[in-house]
């Protein structure tokens, strides 16, 4: 069951747009439930008292509280990196500034039907890879950790830290066979970094910046590798 939520303050987009997410997720045979929201604070106060969502659609441009400071509130206030955002507005030239709240998509209004349903496909895609788990070891204990919670991975002499976005874990390893068992999203940029390119906030051609905040070094031998897998990722190209 996935929960949806959509918050514009027009009460036609909410409805049009409940109707269309119906009819995907019914081709898709998928369950879920929407919630209709028409204030950004009404949103932000249910986010607040402890209600997730898989999903959420954002209007832009609501008359007190707009939708990038919903997405920031998410972000950075309640520290949700989980939850899938797709900005919708009448405008184009807001996609650039959307960025920093790591969005799934960008829609414009009217919003097409083939449109919608394209972000429903790479999210269900997207939540797919939440249930591939990566397996270690401490000592004679054996762990299963959800890679979707993995922001990267350092290696450290014999010993591996695996960051995640409120703790880190340590065990002993090699990352070169890590790397072997982690799914293709997990990109090695260093000899002692890997790390999961959808927690990619910024790239630099020496360095990138996670969405934690951390900023990891790129070796020479990995730049242009890493480069074409970065740009190919962002611009929708795949892995």
């Amino acid at each position: 069951m996935y929960r949806i939520a959509i918050c514009d303050d027009e009460i036609n987009v909410c409805t049009g747009l409940e109707e269309m997410l119906q009819k995907i997720m019914q081709e898709f045979n998928v369950q879920f439930e929407i919630e209709p929201w028409f204030s950004g604070e009404r949103l932000c106060q249910d986010l607040d008292a402890g209600n997730r969502y898989e999903l959420i659609f954002l209007d832009i441009q609501m008359l007190t509280l707009n939708g990038i400071d919903v997405g920031k509130l998410i972000r950075n206030d309640l520290n949700d990196f989980k939850t899938q955002i797709v900005y919708i507005s009448y405008h184009k030239d807001y996609a650039i500034h959307l960025f920093k709240t790591q969005p799934l998509d960008f829609l414009v209004k009217p919003l097409a039907y083939d449109a919608v349903k394209d972000v429903i496909r790479t999210f269900l895609k997207l939540e797919e890879k939440k249930k591939v788990f990566f397996e270690y070891h401490i000592g004679n204990n054996y762990y299963k950790q959800p890679c979707d919670d993995i922001v990267y991975l350092q290696s450290d002499d014999k010993k591996i830290q695996m960051i995640l976005f409120q703790e880190k874990k340590e065990f002993y390893g090699k990352l070169k066979t890590i790397m072997s068992q982690l799914p293709s999203n997990f990109l090695q940029i260093h000899q002692s970094f890997a790390v999961n390119q959808d927690y990619v906030k910024e790239y630099a051609y020496e360095k990138v910046t996670m969405i934690n905040g951390h900023t990891l070094s790129i070796s020479r031998p990995y730049r242009n590798i890493v480069r074409e897998k970065l740009i190919r990722k962002k611009e929708g190209g795949g892995k």
